[in-house]
C-alpha cells in the first residue's frame, strides 16, 4: 500500500510538472484531448445507430402487425372460428382478418405495381390505418364511399356512380399526382376468359384518402381497400389471406413466444398454419443493422487506439526525461514494480481524464442533436431528422473500452522504466 501511495505521488508530480518539463504537460493535454475526441465521436455514433434501430423498429411495429398467421400455400376458409381461437391465446389483444394481393394501379397514362390489402371495419387493422390517415381521421370514405361523377364510355355524358374506395400511401399519391376523389383502375394479375380471349381482371376504384406511416417503402407500394371488396375482386368468396395479430406494446418483444402458442392452439406444424412474429419477418433487416452497428464500433474504436499512441509517446518522453530520478529511486530501494507502477498510473490518469471528458462531451453532443435536430432525407432514411437514442449500456461500453486501451498503452513505457539499471543512468552524472 505504501508503494502504491509513493508511486501515485510521483506519477502525479511528473504528469503535471510546472517546471522545465512543461512541454511534457502540453503533450499530456494533447493526449487527453485525443482520447476525449475519440470517445465523444464513438458515443455520438452509437447513439445515432441505436436511434436508427429504435425508430425503424417502432415504425415497423406501428405499421405492420406483431404476428402474421397464414395457411401454407392457400387461403383460410371459415376464418371466424380460426380468429376466435387466436384471440383466446394469452397475450393476444386482437386478431384482424386481411387479404393481400398484388395488383396494378393505373391512372390516366401512368401505372405502377402495388400490394392491395383488404381490411375489415371495426378491427385493429382498420383503427391502425385510421390513425395514419393524412387528413380527417375517418374511414367512412373507405367503407361507405359516396357517389362520384364519371364520363360514360357509351354516351359520353357525366353520370353518377358508386365505386369502391381505395386508400393509398402519401408517397404514391405525390408520385402519381392523385387527389382524393380521383377514379383509378386496378388490374388483377389473374386472368379470365372473354370473347376476346384471356383478359386480366379490371375494376375501377375511387381514391378515398391517403395515409402517412413514416415508411416510404410502404407508402409507395401498399394500398388498402375494404375486405369485402377485396374478396369480391379476387374471387376469394368468404376466405381471407390471414390474420394480423396485435399484442400489448409492453409484450412486443415476446412475439416469438406468443406466435408459438398460437401455432400450438391451431394444431401445431401439421395443421398447415404458420405464425410469424415481426422480428422473424424482418430478421435480415435487424441482422444488417446490428452488424453495421458492430462494424462502426470497431472502426471508430481505432480512433481511440490511435489516440493511445500519444499516451505511449508522452510516457516514453517522461521516462527519458526522468532517467536520473528513476536511478536514484532504485538506488534508495524502490523496486522495479514500483517504478513501473508510476508510469502505469500516469497512463491510467490520462486515459481516465480523456474518457470522462469524452463521455461528457458525447452526452452533451447527443443532447444538442436531440434538441435542435439534424435534417436528413426522409425518402432515403425513413425519417426527417437524425434519430438519437442514448442508452447507458453504450456509454459504459465505450468508456470501459477506451480506459482499457489507455491502460494497455502504458505497458511498454512502464516496462522500459522498470528495466532501467541505475548504473547506466548515473554513469555520466
Amino acid at each position: 500500500m505504501a508503494s502504491y501511495r509513493f508511486a501515485k505521488k510521483i506519477a502525479l508530480r511528473y504528469l503535471w510538472s510546472q517546471r522545465a518539463e512543461a512541454f511534457i504537460s502540453i503533450i499530456t493535454i494533447i493526449s487527453v484531448l485525443g482520447i476525449a475526441i475519440g470517445v465523444m465521436v464513438l458515443c455520438i455514433v452509437m447513439a445515432v445507430m441505436t436511434g436508427f434501430e429504435h425508430e425503424l423498429r417502432e415504425k415497423i411495429i406501428g405499421t405492420d402487425s406483431h404476428i402474421v398467421v397464414q395457411r401454407i400455400g392457400g387461403r383460410i376458409s371459415h376464418w371466424q372460428d380460426v380468429g376466435q381461437k387466436i384471440a383466446a391465446v394469452k397475450g393476444v389483444v386482437s386478431a384482424s382478418p386481411y387479404t393481400y394481393h398484388q395488383a396494378l394501379l393505373r391512372v390516366g397514362e401512368r401505372s405502377t405495381g402495388i400490394l392491395l390489402r383488404g381490411v375489415a371495419p371495426d378491427t385493429a387493422g382498420a383503427r391502425q390505418l385510421q390513425g395514419y390517415l393524412d387528413g380527417p381521421k375517418s374511414l367512412t370514405l373507405l367503407f361507405n364511399p359516396p357517389p362520384v361523377s364519371l364520363i360514360s364510355s357509351e354516351t359520353g355524358k357525366e353520370e353518377q356512380a358508386t365505386l369502391p374506395a381505395i386508400v393509398i400511401g402519401r408517397e404514391l399519391r405525390d408520385t402519381l399526382g392523385i387527389l382524393p376523389g380521383t377514379p383509378v383502375s386496378i388490374l388483377s394479375p389473374t386472368v379470365g376468359s372473354s370473347p376476346f380471349g384471356l383478359m386480366p381482371k379490371f375494376r375501377r376504384f375511387v381514391v378515398g384518402g391517403a395515409y402517412r406511416s413514416g415508411l416510404v417503402e410502404y407508402e409507395s407500394a401498399l394500398a388498402y381497400v375494404s375486405l369485402e371488396e377485396a374478396q369480391r375482386f379476387f374471387n376469394m368468396g368468404d376466405a381471407v389471406s390471414g390474420f394480423e395479430v396485435r399484442l400489448r406494446i409492453e409484450d412486443v418483444d415476446a412475439a416469438p413466444q406468443v406466435a408459438e402458442s398460437i401455432l400450438n392452439t391451431l394444431g401445431g406444424i401439421g395443421s398447415g398454419f404458420i405464425a410469424q412474429p415481426w422480428s422473424e419477418r424482418n430478421k435480415e433487416l435487424w441482422n444488417a443493422i446490428r452488424l453495421e452497428k458492430r462494424v462502426y464500433f470497431i472502426v471508430l474504436l481505432l480512433i481511440i487506439v490511435m489516440a493511445s499512441f500519444s499516451i505511449v509517446t508522452t510516457l516514453v518522453m517522461i521516462v527519458l526525461e526522468k532517467r536520473k530520478d528513476v536511478a536514484v529511486m532504485k538506488t534508495m530501494g524502490a523496486s522495479s514494480g514500483t517504478i513501473g507502477l508510476i508510469f502505469c498510473i500516469q497512463g491510467a490518469v490520462i486515459g481516465f481524464l480523456g474518457t470522462a471528458s469524452g463521455l461528457i462531451f458525447g452526452y452533451l453532443g447527443c443532447l444538442g442533436l436531440q434538441t435542435w435536430g439534424f435534417p436528413i432525407d426522409e425518402k432515403v432514411f425513413q425519417m426527417a431528422t437524425l434519430p438519437i437514442r442514448m442508452e447507458w449500456v453504450n456509454f459504459v461500453g465505450v468508456g470501459v473500452a477506451a480506459f482499457v486501451i489507455s491502460c494497455l498503452a502504458t505497458i511498454y513505457p512502464a516496462s522500459r522504466a522498470s528495466g532501467l539499471r541505475p548504473s547506466d543512468a548515473l554513469r555520466y552524472e
